[in-house]
């Protein structure tokens, strides 16, 4: 958002718009120039938009304010607020389609009018608008505490508060796993004794929330648990293999130290 505002009388719900196309355009190329590497995330602009840019708007706040006078913070904030009337999703969807489609081509010009996108790439982009309508209300709620916070004269603390419950997302362990994979090796680590759990949703939320998978960045706790209390044959017989070679590895380091 930093780079995105420089003009003066730029207000926030511009500003969000913006940042959300070029998120948008971010993904869509991520996704056609490495598409052996990446495969379409349905839920990724939800967990975008209620953690990472929510956490990054409400900096931008204080960023914008830090260095007006008491008269310029009341203004930008009045008016930002009165933004999400004017600037609606509702009444956007067709303005933040045309913003997509010039961001999309830029820095070329657009071939043709907005409206004759591919049904594809309509389709893309309904699904990214989706996820800002469901989120919009939360950047609003975030501009009428940061008013509130400048009326009662300690704006900044609520920054402060924002970088504490909005951290970044965890960086997941990159494996050459298979779901199933991951599934059985944890598996045979629980049936082991050697990692507990009160109860084993706690492995399957640890295993989405820590690792990536061969096929993807993303797995779900719910293909975990499919997988770890159903195991796959090719999966055993991977760590059949794998079990082996520890066995073979752990012998001749022990020989080593003696």
């Amino acid at each position: 958002m930093e780079k995105i505002m420089e003009a003066p009388h730029i207000y926030l719900v511009e500003e969000l718009e913006l940042r959300v196309s070029i998120e948008a355009v971010e993904y869509k190329r991520k996704l056609n120039d490495f598409w052996l590497e990446n495969t379409f995330d349905p839920h990724y602009f939800k967990r975008f938009m209620e953690g990472p840019l929510l956490s990054e708007f409400v900096q931008t706040i204080y960023k914008r304010t830090q260095h007006l006078n008491n008269n310029e913070i009341n203004k930008y904030l009045t008016v930002s607020l009165s933004q999400f009337k004017t600037h609606n999703p509702a009444l956007r969807f067709e303005a933040l389609k045309e913003q997509y489609y010039k961001d999309y081509w830029y820095p070329n010009p657009e071939p043709d009018h907005h409206s004759k996108m591919s049904e594809y790439e309509t389709k893309y982009f309904t699904h990214v608008f989706k996820w800002y309508e469901k989120h919009f209300h939360l950047f609003e709620e975030a501009t009428k505490q940061a008013l509130d916070d400048f009326k009662k004269g300690y704006l900044g603390s609520f920054a402060d508060f924002s970088i504490q419950n909005n951290p970044q997302p965890k960086q997941k362990l990159k494996t050459n796993l298979t779901v199933k994979e991951i599934a059985y090796l944890f598996r045979a680590l629980h049936d082991e004794g050697i990692i507990e759990a009160r109860q084993k949703t706690d492995i399957f939320n640890f295993i989405s929330e820590s690792f990536s998978s061969k096929q993807k960045e993303d797995i779900s706790a719910n293909s975990i648990k499919n997988a770890f209390d159903t195991p796959d044959f090719n999966a055993v017989d991977f760590w059949q293999e794998k079990f082996t070679h520890f066995m073979q590895k752990a012998k001749k380091d022990k020989e080593n130290l003696l």
